[in-house]
């Protein structure tokens, strides 16, 4: 009876054998099919167009996480430095209703050697596209340049900027660029305006872009904003050419 339950338990072995064989080749035919589908996709071109929530489709392209195009380096420098220096006396529109009547600035305390010194709502909302470290300084001269009366309504100070230069690499995801422009100043004594050169070097660097919650106040969305090329200004140093004058 022992010889006979011994006997019916090894005609079980090869189909065991035959079954782990059958599996593993399964396995390896699978393993082949997802090899040829990895290659047929690494052969396939990158997807450039992108599909945004209210239909407008853009094209895009691939690059590294610290890579920028000159393009977008010179268009963030241009926006931002415009954004800082141009003081109205009016609170940046956020909706169209603003845009058609613009509500004035009262500016935002500022602390100096001094004391207190007001600057604009439009230059505290750039100030968010500065390095931390260099913020807080840069803030505290622009409250010194910027006329007591723009918040009264007898100033106004314009930035024209004449060129923006070509980014020039200065380490792995940095950047400088040149910048000529002037800086305008009008008050009730002075219509045409008085023109203060503003030639600088502008340092630029690649830093990871936020993302913008849902929700947010306008306010908080242009801040945002601001930081969505994915750069930010590290340094400002005057811009020494003998061309210039």
């Amino acid at each position: 009876m022992v010889q006979l339950i011994e006997k019916r338990n090894t005609n079980y072995l090869p189909l065991f054998v035959l079954g782990s064989v059958g599996l593993q080749l399964v396995m390896l035919v699978v393993l082949f099919l997802q090899a040829g589908a990895l290659s047929r996709i690494s052969r396939q071109d990158a997807p450039t167009l992108v599909q945004m929530q209210d239909g407008q489709a853009i094209r895009v392209g691939t690059m590294g996480s610290r890579e920028r195009t000159p393009e977008t380096i010179r268009r963030f420098v241009n926006d931002t430095l415009v954004l800082m220096f141009n003081w109205s006396g009016s609170l940046p529109a956020t909706t169209a209703e603003e845009a058609s009547q613009p509500r004035s600035d009262p500016g935002l305390p500022i602390e100096v050697e001094r004391g207190k010194r007001n600057i604009a709502t439009a230059s505290w909302q750039a100030s968010f596209a500065f390095s931390e470290d260099f913020r807080q300084d840069f803030l505290k001269r622009v409250a010194e340049l910027t006329p007591p009366g723009v918040f009264t309504g007898t100033s106004q100070v314009v930035m024209v900027i004449n060129h923006v230069g070509s980014p020039e690499v200065v380490g792995e995801g940095r950047w400088k660029v040149a910048v000529v422009a002037h800086l305008y100043v009008f008050n009730d004594a002075n219509a045409l305006g008085q023109a203060i050169p503003f030639n600088r070097e502008v340092f630029v660097e690649a830093v990871t872009a936020p993302a913008v919650p849902d929700g947010d106040t306008p306010l908080e969305q242009a801040i945002y904003s601001i930081r969505q090329t994915g750069l930010q200004i590290y340094a400002i140093r005057e811009l020494e050419r003998e061309d210039l004058k």
